[in-house]
């Protein structure tokens, strides 16, 4: 018991030890010396007035020095329209212990509680911010402080082992742009012994009502605001993204060279930092994610140039090297994209990237959904393309070496080469936003794979083999189901050997029989070649030739192309001996389920047209001997009587001039004649 009471007694004399120390430390902190330093640094550094309107007290915790009630720091003259620079709740200054025995003031710890701080530029370009007058008037009035301190930055008497800021609110008004930015919630840890130390500041706030937090160390704080490019580096988070950077960066002009890595699925609350809104980007062009990396480099001009960059979008993953500009009405991108695919489907209304129903053909037709392409006034850019697929939705190709140029919600795609279902592709596309969505092309598809061509464009799976299709066409609406109503163009195809699936058309000519379908179900032939027109939809095709061992195929008729469906008449002529024999075959309703039937109809009316045409072959041929019946007739009479006249045998062989002689001798006869008689008479 002895022992124990002992260890009672020296616990409770440290603890009096404590309280009386403790007590003695209170009263023996100069608060109102503290509070008149802490306001005399303040207004001979930043050369503004500084008001403490509360009461200023000592604290012992939780940290040791001086609390202040209602802080005050003016703006300069021309924005105090706005209010202050910065007004507080209170300002809490920690000291050291220790250097407190020997007189001295060392201030350890700077807290600032619910402070509302005013930002303005003015329209002539003055900020409220720039101290650099007052680091002047400093430099002039204490040169060798300011010379000791290694900097001539109004913060260069500042330095706080720990500077915060607890629920802060800040304004930053712009007047020469007209932006207004509001941060509240602000919290703000700042780690700056010196200013001419290494800073660290981590940080969480809400901007334009956007959430917003992250970390940033800087070599030297003085340097920074000095004008000279110092190391740096920063961490971005919101909600729905992250950004790193780590370089160097310099204020005054606004430069960085830093290796930067985002990744984010949603830049609108970076944009809310500036007020304004981002247009939505299409599917598989970075409307789920975005992540870039690279060395970032943002220039005095105010441009953003991205070398050894890697980009992903929505997955899909580039290598870049662009130039980022700031536009008159967007920003505007140049440079070059390589990578192994991209997908611009949503671009062209395609069930996967829409996440609609409908498939690209069929029963269902093409798909309804409404086509976004609010996402292509985004940004301007000119680009070069390097990829090893590109997806637009119903027409994919590879090994593509593209140049697209956006301009103003105008995207046009220019296809030097690209591999394409076994063949080649070429040629330029356009998709328009304006003023309502439009597309354009003109593409050339050199020795193609018909089969997987036309299963993707068309779901048509019945013709096989390899060709060639130039088509033109121009199209616009809301859907890609309005887009293909309204298509408007032509083309032709050349298709070299191949084969119709499905049927086996000379047999089914050979047996004629319908239902006829043959060993191997197909209809083999050596070439196809054809011209089409296409209005309002509807493409219309009347010089069909196919040409095949077993005879030939000639075809005419129409596609809607809106509706999918197909009324086509072929006149195959199989071929027997020196003989032919052809039957009108009718191909009609919708392209998922065609059907296949002789027209008899149409030879019907064939026979009744060449009938038709015998019959009045043989009228002419009647008419015609008639004809040369009568005429031969007339000249037979005429013979007759001219020979009479003449006195002389007229006939076919006679010609005019033996009639010429025959006449003069006879009007000299008669002219004789009547002279005689003249003369007998009297």
């Amino acid at each position: 018991m002895g022992v124990e009471m002992r260890w009672i007694v020296r616990l409770l004399g440290a603890v009096i030890l404590v309280v009386v120390l403790g007590v003695a430390v209170l009263f023996a902190i100069p608060s109102e010396r503290i509070a008149e330093i802490a306001t005399s640094r303040l207004e001979q550094s930043l050369q503004r007035r500084v008001v403490i309107s509360g009461d200023v007290r000592p604290t012992l915790y939780p940290i040791l020095g001086v609390r202040a009630e209602g802080l005050e720091i003016g703006n300069p003259d021309w924005a105090e329209a706005d209010g202050p620079l910065i007004t507080a709740d209170a300002l809490a200054v920690g000291v050291a212990l220790t250097p407190l025995f020997s007189g001295q003031i060392q201030i350890e710890e700077a807290i600032l509680e619910g402070p509302d701080i005013t930002l303005v530029r003015a329209a002539d370009g003055r900020e409220s911010w720039d101290f650099s007058q007052a680091t002047a008037d400093v430099a002039a009035d204490q040169p060798e402080a300011a010379a000791a301190e290694g900097s001539g930055s109004a913060i260069a008497s500042l330095g706080f082992d720990e500077a915060r800021i607890t629920n802060g609110a800040m304004r930053f008004i712009d007047k020469s742009t007209g932006t207004d930015i509001v941060v509240t919630e602000l919290d703000l840890t700042l780690s700056m012994p010196s200013a001419a130390a290494q800073g660290a500041a981590a940080y969480s706030a809400r901007v334009n009502g956007q959430r917003l937090s992250g970390n940033a160390q800087i070599e030297s704080v003085a340097g920074l605001l000095d004008g000279e490019v110092q190391p740096i580096s920063l961490r971005v988070e919101w909600d729905g993204g992250t950004a790193v950077i780590d370089g160097v960066a310099g204020l005054d002009p606004l430069v960085l060279d830093a290796q930067t890595e985002i990744d984010a699925s949603d830049f609108s609350p970076l944009a809310a930092l500036a007020g304004t809104q981002l247009a939505p980007l299409p599917a598989g062009l970075g409307r789920d994610s975005v992540g870039v990396s690279g060395q970032v480099v943002l220039a005095p001009e105010g441009s953003v140039h991205l070398r050894d960059g890697q980009i992903e979008l929505d997955g899909r993953q580039f290598d870049a090297a662009l130039d980022f500009y700031q536009g008159d009405e967007r920003p505007r991108l140049r440079g070059s994209l390589s990578g192994a695919s991209m997908d611009l489907s949503a671009l062209t209304g395609s069930d996967a990237a829409q996440g609609g129903s409908s498939s690209g053909g069929g029963a269902s037709g093409w798909p309804r959904d409404p086509i976004d392409l609010s996402g292509l006034f985004a940004v301007d850019a000119e680009l070069a393309l390097g990829l090893g697929v590109l997806d637009f939705g119903y027409l994919e190709t590879s090994n593509i070496d593209l140049r697209a140029t956006l301009d103003n919600g105008r995207m046009v795609m220019s296809l030097s080469r690209a591999d394409a279902y076994g063949g080649t592709l070429s040629g330029e596309m356009v998709l328009n936003g304006r003023g309502g969505n439009s597309m354009r092309g003109n593409l050339a598809f050199r020795g193609v794979q018909l089969q997987p061509l036309l299963t993707e464009l068309a779901d048509f799976e019945r013709l096989s083999g390899s060709g060639d299709i130039a088509v033109q066409f121009l199209g616009s609406g809301a859907s890609l189901q309005a887009i293909m109503e309204s298509l408007d163009g032509g083309g032709s195809i050349t298709f070299g050997q191949g084969a119709i699936e499905g049927f086996d058309l000379a047999g089914m000519i050979r047996n004629f029989d319908a239902g006829y379908r043959g060993e191997g179900q197909r209809t083999v032939y050596d070439s196809v070649t054809a011209a089409f027109a296409i209005a309002g939809g509807v493409l219309q095709n009347d010089d069909l030739l196919l040409s095949a061992p077993w005879g030939g195929v000639s075809g005419a008729g129409r596609a809607d192309l809106g509706g999918q469906t197909l009324e086509y008449r072929v006149i195959p002529t199989v071929t027997r001996g020196e003989n032919g024999l052809s039957v009108p075959i009718l191909i009609r309703g919708p392209w998922a389920d065609l059907s296949f039937r002789p027209d008899l109809e149409f030879l019907a009316e064939q026979e009744l047209a060449a009938e038709r045409e015998r019959l009045e072959a043989e009228a002419r041929a009647r008419l015609e001997e008639e004809r040369d019946r009568l005429e031969q007739e007339a000249r037979e009479r005429v013979q007759e009587e001219v020979g009479q006249a003449l006195g002389v045998d007229v006939n076919s062989e006679t010609t005019t001039e033996e009639i010429q002689d025959s006449l003069e001798d006879r009007l000299r006869q008669e002219a004789e004649q009547q002279l005689r008689n003249l003369f007998q008479r009297d």
